[in-house]
């Protein structure tokens, strides 16, 4: 059991249906305090159980008694209080993506050295065990050389008024942050690479609005990509890797939460087909490495590699889709 004592900056309902019970259900530690600045700490914190509530986020920060921060916050939202959380000398593990560009990056992660935290990037995909199975298929040439990977995030998002915060580009909304970082992440993670070439069509409801649907066509090497994702249609979020001699399906690669933890692995080849199902907690894993990191004092080098691939090839995705957002200090 950890006991490190969590604090939660934002009331957001990812905190209160998959992060907090994770931390919980792990043993990562103790969620002691919850800071929103739309005045429901204290509903949220009798609601969900913790014991200490703040109206600021600088007031929690201020708390003693907080080790570490889960950052639930707007996009644009993530560097200030990263940085604020560094000075305060809290551990940081951050909602994806963690900032809007790799300026901000360099600057977050130049402060939390600094002040000697931990700081992480809530990708909870890449804490499932599929990930693993997934390589040493890769790595013992069951699909033969990786040729393509199709990749995609969709689910319906209601439009509303006032508007969901993931539709307000100035608070660094949009399709591609909120959900098409997850392919790319994928892309980052498989191939180790940025991409050395892309192409970006997107579409808005409106033409100064986020986007609603981006469709990427890249290449990383001699592997070719498409990734999309969007607000207007219902869920899928998968990956299709085809190979020199064969192919491989995965229908749960990011959310396989939504299957009460159990992701398939489709592999097919020469006209063979083998599902294998792997069981995981992505969230209770996710927590469990971060606390893992404070106890230990050691870097996950090759998370902090990919988070810096993932936020370039980001950056370049929204400049050529024209959706270029700044956070907000």
């Amino acid at each position: 059991m950890s006991d490190i004592r969590w604090g939660v900056l934002g009331a957001a309902r990812i905190a209160r249906k998959q992060v907090i019970p994770a931390i919980r259900r792990a043993g990562a530690g103790e969620v002691v305090a919850v800071a929103s600045a739309s005045g429901n700490a204290e509903r949220y914190a009798a609601e969900v159980g913790i014991p200490r509530a703040y109206a600021g986020y600088d007031e929690l920060l201020a708390d003693p008694g907080v080790d570490a921060v889960y950052i639930a916050l707007p996009n644009a939202h993530h560097m200030r209080w990263i940085l604020a959380a560094a000075r305060a000398g809290k551990h940081v593990l951050c909602e994806k993506p963690i900032v809007l560009g790799t300026a901000e990056l360099e600057e977050v992660t130049a402060a939390c050295a600094d002040a000697g935290v931990q700081l992480a990037e809530a990708f909870m995909y890449r804490h499932h065990p599929q990930l693993r199975r997934l390589r040493e298929l890769l790595d013992a040439g069951a699909i033969g050389d990786l040729v393509t990977v199709e990749s995609s995030f969709h689910f319906t998002l209601p439009r509303s008024e006032p508007p969901d915060i993931r539709l307000r580009r100035d608070l660094g909304g949009g399709a591609l942050r909120d959900i098409g970082c997850y392919p790319v992440d994928l892309l980052g993670w498989l191939t180790g690479a940025e991409p050395d070439d892309l192409g970006v069509v997107a579409h808005r409801d409106t033409p100064d609005g986020a986007d609603t649907r981006t469709a990427v066509a890249a290449r990383y090497g001699a592997v070719t990509a498409t990734l999309h994702c969007s607000f207007d249609a219902p869920f899928r979020a998968e990956a299709r890797l085809i190979g020199t001699t064969g192919t491989i399906e995965l229908p749960d690669v990011f959310r396989a939460d939504q299957r009460g933890g159990t992701a398939r692995i489709r592999v097919e080849r020469d006209g063979d087909v083998s599902v294998v199902e792997v069981e995981g907690d992505q969230y209770g894993e996710q927590v469990a490495a971060f606390a893992r990191r404070v106890a230990d004092g050691v870097e996950d080098a090759a998370g902090t590699a990919l988070t810096a691939r993932t936020a370039a090839t980001l950056e370049r995705i929204a400049a050529a889709a024209g959706q270029t957002a700044s956070s907000v200090l």
